[in-house]
C-alpha cells in the first residue's frame, strides 16, 4: 500500500494544512481502454468494472506493457490508482504518463514510479494536469504477464476533519479465518488459516454542513452505500495506508452531532487487503 505524492501536490497539501486529512479517490472517468504496449490477454476494459478477480491482462514486449485510457476530450486529473495487480509479485516497476498530443510523446507524472515489494493498492496524486491521452506504463516485468484488477483514473476528494481514535488500521490482514487442530491431550497440531482481507470502520466528526450537502461528498455517499469500490487513505503522509475498499455494513448517513450545526458520519469499509 503506498501513496506517492508529487512535491508540488505535497507543497500545496502542506500550505493548505491537509497534509495528512484522510482521502478519497472513488470516481473513475470513463474513456476508451486499450493495451498500449505489449499484447493484450484479457480485456483492458476489466479495469474499469471495479471489480477484483477478473483483471487486465497483458504479455510485455520487451518487458514493457501499458494500460491505456484516451477520453473524448482532455480532462484535469491529479489522481490515478491501482489494486489487485501482480506488480510486486514479478518485481516490475510501474508509474503514470500522459500525453498531449495523441500519444506521439509521452510526459511521467511528478508521483514519480515504484517498484513495490508487494500486491497492495497504489495510489499516484500530482499537481492537477489536463490531458486526453494517459497511461499506466509497467515496465522491467520481463516476460511475465501483468495483471491489473482494478484502475481509477480522476480526482482525490480531501475530508476536511482527520480523527485521531477508534480506527483500527489493517496494518496486516484482520479478517482470518482459523481451524486449529488440537488433540485429545490438548496440544496443538496445527492450524488452517484462511485470510479474508480487512475490516475497519472510521467516524469523522465535526464536519461543516456546505462540505456533506456539496456536490461530491453526495456523490460519493451513493457510490459508497451502493457497494461500489473506493481507494481509501486515513493519513496518507505519515504512513501510506492506502485500501481498495467498499461498504461492510450500515449507509453513511451523516448526522447532525453539533455543536453549532457541524455533522458526523461514519464509514463502515472492507478492505481488498493482498499481503
Amino acid at each position: 500500500m503506498t501513496v506517492l505524492i508529487g512535491s508540488t501536490k505535497a507543497a500545496a497539501l502542506a500550505t493548505a494544512g491537509t497534509t495528512n486529512n484522510p482521502i478519497v479517490l472513488w470516481e473513475s472517468l470513463s474513456g476508451t481502454l486499450t493495451t498500449g504496449i505489449g499484447t493484450e490477454v484479457e480485456s483492458a476494459a476489466l479495469s474499469a468494472t471495479g471489480t477484483t478477480y477478473d483483471p487486465w491482462t497483458a504479455t510485455p514486449s520487451g518487458g514493457i506493457t501499458a494500460l491505456q485510457i484516451v477520453f473524448a476530450s482532455a480532462q484535469s486529473l491529479n489522481a490515478v490508482a491501482i489494486a489487485a495487480h501482480n506488480i510486486g509479485t514479478i518485481g516490475a516497476t510501474v508509474r503514470v504518463e500522459y500525453s498531449t498530443n495523441s500519444g506521439s510523446t509521452w510526459t511521467e507524472t511528478e508521483a514519480g514510479n515504484i517498484s513495490p515489494s508487494d500486491d497492495q493498492a497504489i495510489l499516484f496524486y500530482f499537481d492537477e494536469i489536463s490531458a486526453d491521452y494517459w497511461r499506466i506504463r509497467v515496465t522491467n516485468a520481463g516476460s511475465n504477464d501483468v495483471e491489473i484488477g482494478v484502475a481509477y483514473w480522476g480526482t482525490v476528494m480531501t475530508i476536511p476533519r482527520r480523527f485521531y481514535q477508534g480506527y483500527t488500521p489493517p496494518i496486516t490482514p484482520t479478517n482470518v479465518m482459523l481451524q486449529s487442530n488440537v488433540s485429545q491431550g490438548g496440544n496443538l497440531l496445527g492450524a488452517a488459516v484462511t485470510r479474508k482481507g480487512s475490516s475497519a470502520s472510521a467516524t469523522v466528526q465535526n464536519v461543516d454542513p456546505t462540505f456533506i450537502r456539496g456536490t461530491d461528498f453526495k456523490g460519493f455517499m451513493n457510490h459508497f452505500n451502493n457497494g461500489n469500490g473506493s481507494f481509501w487513505a486515513w493519513r496518507p503522509t505519515k504512513y501510506g495506508d492506502l485500501f481498495y475498499c467498499w461498504r461492510d455494513g450500515n449507509t453513511i448517513a451523516p448526522t447532525n452531532s453539533g455543536p453549532r450545526d457541524l455533522m458526523s458520519f461514519e464509514m463502515n469499509m472492507r478492505f481488498y487487503d493482498e499481503p
